[in-house]
C-alpha cells in the first residue's frame, strides 16, 4: 500500500472521530441546556446563562453546524476560521444583547467594571441579556465610544 493513501486514511479516521465526537457533545448539551435534565444540566445551565446569557440555547445548534460542516469539508484550516467566526458571531450578540439592556436601564454601569459584570452574571442566571460574557465587552466598547466622543467634542470646541 503506499504510502500516501495509509495517511489519507489516518487522516479520515481522525476526522470521522471528531465529527462523532462533536455531534455527541451538541446532542448531549441539547438535553442538558434546553431540558435541565439532571445535577449537571440544572448546574450547567444557570452557569452557562450567566456566562454568554440567552446565546446558551445556541451553542449545541452551532456545535452541531460546526460537525456537519466538517464531515462535508475537509480542510482544516477552513475549519478553524468557521469556529473563530462563529464565536466572533456569538461575541457581537451577547455584546449587542446587553448594550440594549443597558440603553433600556436593566443594567446599570455607574456600579463600576465589577459590580456591572456580577449583575450582568445574575441577569444571565435568569436568561435575561448577554451575561458576564456581553457585560465586559459592552462596558469596554461604552467607555471606548464615551473617551473618543469626549475626544472628538473638545477637540470641535477647541477649532471654533
Amino acid at each position: 500500500m503506499p504510502r500516501g493513501r495509509r495517511s489519507k486514511k489516518k487522516n479520515r479516521s481522525i476526522l470521522d472521530i471528531e465529527v462523532v465526537t462533536l455531534i455527541l457533545a451538541s446532542i448531549l448539551l441539547a438535553v442538558l441546556i434546553y431540558n435541565k435534565s439532571g445535577y449537571i444540566g440544572e448546574t450547567l445551565s444557570p452557569i452557562l446563562g450567566g456566562i454568554m446569557g440567552w446565546i446558551k440555547y445556541i451553542i449545541p445548534v452551532g456545535t452541531f453546524a460546526i460537525a456537519i460542516f466538517l464531515a462535508c469539508d475537509e480542510d482544516k484550516d477552513n475549519f478553524i476560521k468557521k469556529i473563530l467566526q462563529y464565536a466572533v458571531l456569538l461575541l457581537c450578540i451577547t455584546t449587542v444583547m446587553t448594550v440594549i439592556q443597558i440603553s433600556q436601564g436593566n443594567l446599570n454601569l455607574d456600579n463600576g467594571f465589577e459590580q456591572t459584570v456580577v449583575e450582568a452574571y445574575n441577569k444571565g442566571t435568569q436568561n435575561i441579556g448577554g451575561g458576564a460574557v456581553g457585560a465586559i465587552c459592552a462596558t469596554c466598547l461604552i467607555s471606548l465610544l464615551r473617551k473618543s466622543r469626549n475626544n472628538y467634542f473638545s477637540c470641535w470646541n477647541s477649532c471654533n
